[in-house]
């Protein structure tokens, strides 16, 4: 084998080795967002985000498992609290097989919540004095939002980070649930978000969906694939 043909084959296998092990990203869904400063936090979504559902109706990676656990004690709001209306946990596994630096929950028209930080929707219905969009609240704790007043994210199974790890176990809080339609708060199962929420056939409607944003690549698996790139070009400089 040639030095060039050497160097070309250790070049193609480490980039399917990058790809395998950094997946690549579904189609992206564009979101619009509006905050509310006076309400339980700030918010600020990305345009481009992926939208995770039920891992029977999505595609791999960008499906979740989830479980309403039922009503919860934890008030994560407690100045919008409405005594009178419960607060429902709800729990949700990552199956993207993806590391989610920032995740949000976005509600559907017939939800209801107290602890939304602001408004989004989907690109295509940009808000307005009349509709200026559903319930929205990133998922975060102390430890990802430490600057932050409001932290639905109550537990998870790993590190205590605020990162979505694959396999990871997550469990947030929608204060004084209601839903219109009597759907739980945990039916991720309809692509598009707020407004664009679509029907699947042989599924539940949603009562919500969930966004996220994968983590950043590290600087050594990017440096790695820029040290492959420069030996490329050596090696065919060498011929």
């Amino acid at each position: 084998m040639t030095i060039k043909q050497y160097s070309n084959s250790f070049y193609s296998a480490l980039v399917v080795g990058t790809m395998l092990t950094n997946p690549a990203l579904a189609v992206f869904t564009s979101v619009v967002h509006q905050d509310i400063p006076p309400h339980c936090d700030r918010l600020f979504i990305p345009t481009d985000v992926d939208e995770i559902g039920d891992l029977l109706v999505f595609p791999p990676d960008e499906s979740l498992e989830h479980i309403a656990l039922g009503q919860t004690p934890v008030i994560p709001c407690p100045q919008f609290n409405n005594t009178a209306q419960p607060e429902e946990l709800v729990q949700i596994i990552n199956f993207t097989g993806r590391e989610l630096s920032e995740v949000w929950y976005v509600a559907n028209v017939e939800t209801r919540i107290s602890n939304y930080d602001g408004y989004a929707n989907d690109a295509a219905f940009p808000p307005t004095a009349n509709d200026p969009g559903r319930f929205a609240f990133r998922i975060d704790n102390i430890f990802s939002d430490p600057n932050g007043g409001h932290h639905p994210l109550v537990f998870e199974s790993g590190v205590q980070d605020g990162v979505w790890q694959p396999f990871e176990i997550w469990q947030f809080v929608l204060q004084d649930y209601s839903n219109t339609l009597g759907l739980a708060p945990d039916q991720f199962n309809s692509f598009g978000v707020g407004n664009a929420s679509t029907f699947v056939a042989g599924t539940p409607p949603s009562s919500g969906s969930i966004i996220a944003i994968p983590r950043i690549p590290e600087p050594g698996s990017i440096a790695l694939v820029m040290l492959s790139l420069v030996s490329l070009v050596v090696t065919k400089r060498w011929k």
